[in-house]
Order: structure tokens, then C-alpha cells, then sequence
């Protein structure tokens, strides 16, 4: 019966909603009654809860977040029946198709596109799924949590949501909003405004380890060519990061880390600077041909452990046109290094 519900100023009276929206009311002998809950300034009835219904849906996005921030004081001080009844309310088709309606949000990246020609003027807010992704986390928690919204949905201005948080840096909602999200959805643009790069929610993931982890756990998931889907600046930032793991993983599905470090050196010097470990994947980037620049030893934080690394792994040190110079540099900057790691290197240079 809810499906005959589609405008939200057409919400009936309390009785008539309890006695046609919620028929297993009466079917469990339940008597249909308005109910009171105690909360802050004052007992509101049911009547009272559904006047902020209709006012979430509201074009004001002020007056949206007010009569949200209302109900969620109303739902958490509610007794467990009555939270059940306003949970079926707000988790109904109606619920959510007023809040894509009248918030006038986008339900996937394919209706945005379509939908271009409708998109409005950037100003601050939107809508209240887009003013609570970063300002108010809770309240926007609440509206996934119910259904209300959905975090593959975009915004008025073109905007996925998951791109709203990522721009304010709110790194829990983006990872529970991953959670939720589909592989394709994550291939998808976040956005559809014209001045948008293109950039898809997996790349904007490479910035963050655990949230591309994320990401990759569910596309790897695709049977499909995955080859062209990163570029180059997301593999560079994704090199900060990346196991031996990933990487090998990463590598099945046509995306080679070693190819892009192997055409930048300096990338070696991030991947020390950023792995608390980093030989495993050293190993891994040598077995594919990568090899460290020639300054790697100078460079390095902790030359006694690179230069374990580099004579395990047979190298040449120092490499060519170093000489003794490079020797006493390297003495200077190693400054730690025991006799035993000094005779080594002396033996491999001569």
C-alpha cells in the first residue's frame, strides 16, 4: 500500500496512516493509538512526528535539517514498539522516492547523466543529504541507515555524495558509504558537472590506504578488463601504500605499479618514506625489472638496512660512476655502519 504514496503534502491524518500503512497493527490485536514520547521541551504526538516528515522533504534546506535533527531526538527517546512502526515509515518506497523527488537528488551516475540538462547552480547546501555529509554526520548516518538515501545517490549540482565527503575530507563517512556501494557504482565518474575531471570514486580512493583497500576488494570482484581505469597519478600516490599484496594483485588485472615507478626513480624514495617495511616490496618491484636509482643509498633514512637489502640482492655498489667518492659520502651519511657491513661494501665495490 505504500507504493500509492508518492507526494508527501498528501500525507493522510495520524489514525488514517496507522490504520493503512501499518495493517499489521491491527492484525496482532494492537489497538490503533497516538502515541506520546517524552523528549526534549515537552511530550509531541505521532501527528507531530509525521509534520516533520513533511518537512524534511521541504525545498529549505535549513528548515529540512531542523525537522531532522527533530526527528532524531524523537526516534531515539521513542519506546521499541513505536520505533519499529516510525522505522517501517521511513524504510517504505515512499520515504525514498519523496526524498529523490523533492531533494531533487539523482539515484545513480546514469539518471545524473540524463538528467544534466536539470542540474542547478553550485551554491552551498542543495539539499539535506548534502549539507549533512560533512556538517552533520550523525543525522546523515541516520538517513543511509533508514533508507531515506543511498550513498551511490548525486546531488542537484551533479555531485555524488561520496564525492561531498571526500572534498571535506571525511574519511568515516566515505568508508561507510563504500561499504554500502556497488563495484560498478565505484567505476562510475563522481560527478557529472562540466567542470568535473572525470576522476571515478576508486580514484579518488587512491588517497587513502584503508578506503582503497576498500574499493579494490569489491572491483577486483569484476570480470572485466581493469587495465585502464587507474592513471598514472593515482598509481604514484598508490605506490606510497601498496603491499606486495596489492600490487601482485593489482598486476593480474593489468595494472603495473612497477611501470610507473620504474619510469620515476623518486617514487623509490616515497615508498621508504611511507612503508613502515618496505622490502617486501622492493622485492616485488625487482622481480618485474624495476630496479633502484643509483643515489638509493644516499637517499635513504637507513642506509644500513638498504644496503643489506642491495647485497641480498646481488647488486652492483657502488654503481658506476660513484667511485671513492661516492665511498666517502656514503660513510659520512651512513655513519653507522659496522665493520662487517664495511668490508661488504668495500669487497662488492672493488
Amino acid at each position: 500500500m505504500a507504493s500509492q504514496w508518492i507526494r508527501y503534502d498528501e500525507i493522510p491524518s495520524t489514525a488514517s496512516v496507522l490504520c493503512t500503512f501499518y495493517p499489521s497493527m491491527e492484525a496482532i490485536g494492537q489497538p490503533v493509538d497516538v502515541k506520546s514520547v517524552p523528549i526534549e521541551n515537552g511530550d509531541y504526538s505521532y501527528e507531530w512526528f509525521m509534520s516533520k516528515i513533511t518537512c524534511l522533504f521541504c525545498s529549505d534546506t535549513s528548515n529540512s535539517k531542523q525537522a531532522l535533527d527533530e526527528i532524531q531526538k524523537f526516534y531515539k527517546q521513542a519506546d521499541p514498539y513505536l520505533r519499529f512502526e516510525l522505522e517501517n515509515l521511513l524504510q517504505s518506497d515512499w520515504a525514498r522516492r519523496s526524498a529523490l523527488a523533492h531533494c531533487k537528488l539523482f539515484p545513480d551516475f546514469d539518471e545524473a547523466v540524463e538528467s544534466q540538462d536539470c542540474l542547478q547552480i553550485e551554491h552551498e547546501h542543495p539539499d539535506v543529504a548534502s549539507r549533512c555529509v560533512s556538517g552533520s554526520p550523525d543525522s546523515f548516518h541516520f538517513l543511509i541507515r533508514q533508507g531515506i538515501i543511498r550513498s551511490c545517490y548525486y546531488n542537484s549540482f551533479g555531485h555524488s555524495l561520496v564525492l561531498l565527503a571526500f572534498k571535506k575530507n571525511a574519511i568515516e563517512t566515505v568508508k561507510s558509504m563504500i561499504s554500502t556501494i556497488s563495484p560498478i557504482d565505484l567505476l562510475a565518474p563522481a560527478s557529472v558537472a562540466e567542470e568535473w575531471d572525470g576522476s571515478s570514486i576508486l580514484q579518488l580512493a587512491a588517497t587513502d590506504s584503508v578506503v582503497f583497500w576498500m574499493c579494490w576488494d569489491k572491483v577486483d570482484q569484476i570480470p572485466l578488463d581493469l587495465g585502464e581505469i587507474l592513471q598514472e597519478r593515482e598509481i604514484r600516490k598508490i605506490c606510497r601504500f601498496a603491499s606486495m599484496n596489492l600490487a601482485s594483485r593489482m598486476y593480474q588485472r593489468g595494472i603495473d605499479l612497477s611501470d610507473v615507478v620504474d619510469k620515476d626513480s623518486s617514487l623509490w624514495l616515497e615508498i621508504i618514506l611511507y612503508h613502515a617495511d618496505a622490502a617486501l616490496l622492493f622485492d616485488w618491484l625487482f622481480t618485474n625489472n624495476c630496479q633502484p636509482p643509483q643515489d638509493f643509498l644516499l637517499c635513504h633514512p637507513d642506509p644500513d638496512s638498504t644496503l643489506d637489502w642491495l647485497l641480498a640482492n646481488s647488486f652492483p655498489l657502488p654503481y658506476p660512476g660513484h667511485g671513492q667518492d661516492f665511498l666517502r659520502k656514503f660513510a659520512i651519511r651512513g655513519g653507522r655502519l659496522d665493520a662487517a657491513h664495511w668490508l661488504s661494501f668495500d669487497r662488492v665495490a672493488t
